[in-house]
């Protein structure tokens, strides 16, 4: 009997696992913090990554906007924004000619109590904070990708004279990786350019583009479509954090947008990717606790980020509480029974639930997955999911399905990493790149 704890809410729950051999715990293998997150800031600011330093991009310039990731993420907000603030004014701007701009996408809107969780009560105070709304804001049309998608941005982010990039990197199960780009798309980007470049997750025929997954860029095409979009806008800088599983900041990366990001990448792939030589039996995953498994649709990450380590036929038990419940349009895509017809119907009728549809389809074709969270039973199972109603039910529920015995790993954050099996035999450059190396 191995003793374990997973996240759940706000809550770490005690995880005992009878009759099971615990392969590993997957965790990132981070070291401690090497320095405070003052100093990682200014390290990296003080040696920019393809670009000047912001102060002197800044000189002379009268107004700047920053790009931050909203409350659903923890990116070391209060602390960052800060030392970008400081080097805007030792370039002499002043903080009235300074916005902060919550590049959240299609995210919901937030209060004025989320954005002083975000900065700060005095940091809050000192700058003006502003709301991206990707459906009502004033974007401005610079022009289609070769993508064939309209790339359409906040106006006032684009009048501002200095743009910055910011955001936390992390393994994304349908961009590569967070960070760099995807503050302005989708970040502060307009609601048709986020459909059609969310749409690039499928492919051309039938089901899931081969190249868009975890840790991959070279060849994923929602990847390089935001990287499109993103040059159109010309941003002048951008700092991305690096933090381990518990959200202590373990690096910075600054500078260039794209060269900066490539460099953050590379770190994380380092970092927050764990490999295993075999797969096992059962995997119980979380992801990561609120704010991460707030809702139905960022929990997906517990699951999409581990998914490979589980043998075809084995069992999943997804643990979040989904508190703000889940988008309808899930419950739509599943009412449809054939495999067939969903692609089809996703084709045609394309929303931003459909590309995780036809994901969630695909995993539970391949494994039995349950969920532990705070859904009603009813609405689970019309996803194809097996209900949970507690910890225990779950493990009781993974021991009738292994009376046995089994193979089980634990991952308390899958929300900030991914786990893969270990590639075997000779690896060719273009496995490489389909394994997620960075140029």
């Amino acid at each position: 009997m191995k003793e374990a704890t997973i996240p759940y809410g706000t809550c770490a729950v005690p995880l005992l696992v009878p009759g099971g051999q615990l392969v590993r715990r997957l965790t990132p293998q981070t070291l401690p913090p090497a320095s405070p997150p003052r100093e990682l800031l200014a390290a990296a600011l003080r040696e920019p990554i393809g670009s000047g330093r912001l102060s002197d991009i800044a000189r002379g310039k009268r107004s700047a906007a920053i790009l931050i990731p909203g409350k659903a993420r923890v990116a070391g907000t209060r602390d960052y924004v800060a030392a970008l603030i400081a080097e805007l004014n030792a370039a002499g701007m002043p903080d009235e000619r300074i916005a902060v701009f919550l590049a959240d996408g299609t995210h919901e809107q937030h209060l004025h109590s989320d954005i002083e969780t975000l900065l700060g009560t005095e940091l809050a105070a000192r700058v003006r904070c502003v709301g991206h709304d990707c459906r009502r804001d004033e974007v401005v049309d610079l022009g289609t990708t070769s993508y064939g998608t309209p790339v359409l941005f906040n106006r006032r982010v684009l009048e501002s004279e200095v743009k910055i990039l910011t955001g936390r990197i992390v393994p994304h199960y349908f961009a590569g990786f967070s960070g760099g780009r995807k503050a302005l798309v989708p970040g502060v980007a307009g609601f048709p350019t986020i459909l059609a470049n969310h749409r690039l997750t499928l492919d051309p025929k039938r089901g899931i583009h081969p190249g868009v997954r975890l840790c991959s860029l070279l060849q994923n095409p929602v990847h390089l479509d935001m990287l499109e979009g993103a040059r159109m806008a010309q941003p002048e800088f951008c700092l991305n954090t690096l933090m381990d599983a518990d959200d202590r900041m373990l690096s910075a990366v600054a500078g260039d947008f794209e060269a900066a990001h490539q460099e953050g990448c590379r770190q994380a792939l380092d970092v927050l990717r764990v490999l295993l030589e075999e797969p096992v039996d059962v995997l119980i995953s979380s992801a990561g606790g609120s704010p991460y498994d707030d809702n139905f649709m960022q929990s997906l990450k517990a699951v999409f980020n581990v998914q490979e380590v589980v043998r075809p036929g084995g069992t999943i038990l997804w643990v979040a509480e989904c508190s703000r419940g889940i988008n309808p349009g899930f419950l739509s895509w599943a009412s449809i029974q054939s495999d067939t017809e969903l692609d089809r119907a996703v084709r045609e009728r394309y929303a931003l639930t459909g590309h995780n549809s036809l994901m969630l389809r695909q995993l539970i074709r391949r494994v039995e997955v349950g969920l532990w969270s705070g859904l009603p039973p009813d609405t689970v199972s019309q996803l194809g999911i097996h209900p949970i109603a507690s910890l225990e039910e779950g493990l009781s529920w993974i021991r009738q399905r292994h009376p046995r015995g089994f193979t089980y790993a634990v991952v308390p954050h899958a929300n900030v990493m991914c786990a893969a099996l270990e590639p075997t035999g000779v690896v060719t450059t273009d496995e490489r790149e389909t394994l997620g190396h960075v140029a």
